[in-house]
């Protein structure tokens, strides 16, 4: 694991429900009874769902997302409407889209085979794009009006995290459950029901018009699940490809093949290259548009590491870094187990080896342990940037290797992504 090498060289304005007070005096313990958020119009109608703008309430005009099937069964004059208007909107959003697949369909044939998973998945979407049934997205993206609401509560980050992945299960009536129901559901689902961040929803989302960069960051994104040779790891001036295509994430570098570009770290005139520019070039001679490039930086006394996860995307001027997500470790923290797993790890030995390969001299005790919680403060780092990129990087991407949905019959079943 890189952990292991690094070892070696570590030588609203959102106002909560209020609590009612018994009569007795006694605060009860407030429990949520649904996970969505709740907003009050000023007719008394009240709209479940998730709202989407940091700020809320009666002063200002926010956005927010509904449940198509919800809405029709609970508000169906406003659902009426908030259907229209998506509708309205859709026709040059779907022109817009149909361009862009055939001419990403167009350029990528010129460099991969038939079979290509990328390339069926586009012929299926363009297929799908004439179906106006097949259009009609689960959930509706509307605007509350300033002084359209008399109240807009926001529920616990927790809880609308668990609404989010509710409507990704494609569970029935998820505005009706308690947090703790969602969980337990979710969770049955296989997904990761910790944490408080609410998951993309792009896909249940009607198609709509998006900047030409955000579209090649989704087809970045979607090219990074099916291909190869994309993904690096560079520390200082050096550049590794990360073993994780096909692998576990925690997979071992190939030792034998990182030492030679380890040898880089003593070559002074290194750091008048950048590493990561062949590499590009290299992607794009393939036809590629998209790279992660995992960078980690150790402070010079060893206090902290820094683990920074960017996305690359190659548009009209080149390469870009369109958005990253970073996580900091100590390794005064590093729990003794998690370096104990390293120092038992098979391979450790050949990577404190790599210090006599290189004519560095005799790796002591005291340079092992710190090496080892350093190694065990990167793994950390590493862990929680990634949890947090792969999740972005997911909402990014088109489903590509999902099985072709069935024909729809309603807009219960989630299109492709919007």
């Amino acid at each position: 694991m890189i952990s292991t090498m690094l070892a070696a060289f570590a030588v609203l304005m959102f106002a909560p429900p209020p609590v009612q007070e018994p009569k007795t005096g006694v605060a009860p313990v407030q429990v949520p009874t649904t996970a969505a958020d709740r907003v009050t119009l000023r007719d008394g109608k009240v709209i479940l769902g998730l709202v989407t703008s940091q700020a809320a309430g009666p002063r200002v005009g926010f956005d927010m997302l509904v449940r198509r099937d919800w809405a029709e069964a609970h508000v169906p004059d406003l659902a009426a409407k908030w259907v229209r208007n998506a509708g309205t909107m859709r026709k040059p959003a779907v022109a817009e889209r149909r361009r862009r697949l055939e001419a990403w369909r167009d350029e990528r044939s010129r460099f991969v085979g038939g079979g290509d998973k990328v390339l069926v998945w586009i012929d299926a979407e363009l297929k799908r794009l004439e179906d106006p049934k097949a259009l009609d997205a689960p959930l509706l993206s509307i605007h509350i009006a300033r002084d359209g609401c008399r109240t807009a509560e926001r529920n616990s980050d927790a809880s609308r995290r668990m609404l989010a992945l509710a409507w990704l299960s494609n569970l029935p009536n998820p505005e009706d459950a308690t947090p703790g129901e969602l969980t337990d559901s979710v969770e049955a689902r296989g997904f990761m029901v910790e944490g408080t961040e609410v998951p993309s929803l792009d896909r249940l989302l009607p198609i709509v018009t998006e900047p030409e960069a955000k579209w090649l960051a989704r087809r970045a994104a979607t090219e990074l699940t099916v291909d190869s040779g994309r993904r690096f790891i560079r520390y200082n001036n050096v550049l590794l490809p990360e073993q994780t295509d096909g692998q576990a994430l925690n997979a071992p570098l190939d030792l034998n093949s990182a030492l030679g570009q380890l040898a880089g770290l003593l070559d002074p005139s290194a750091a008048a290259t950048d590493p990561l520019a062949p590499a590009l070039a290299k992607i794009s001679a393939q036809g590629g548009r998209g790279a992660v490039v995992t960078r980690m930086d150790m402070a010079p006394d060893l206090s902290q590491v820094r683990v920074d996860i960017a996305l690359w995307v190659r548009g009209p001027q080149g390469w870009v870094e369109f958005g990253s997500r970073n996580a900091v470790a100590r390794p005064d923290d590093a729990a003794p187990a998690a370096t104990a797993v390293l120092e038992n790890d098979p391979q450790i030995q050949s990577v404190f080896n790599f210090a006599d390969a290189l004519g560095l001299g005799t790796v002591t005790a005291e340079m092992k342990q710190r090496g080892l919680r350093m190694g065990a403060a990167t793994s950390k780092a590493l862990g929680q940037a990634r949890s947090a990129f792969s999740q972005d990087l997911s909402g990014l991407a088109f489903p590509v290797l999902e099985a072709a949905p069935a024909p729809a019959a309603g807009p219960a079943n989630p299109p492709g992504a919007g």
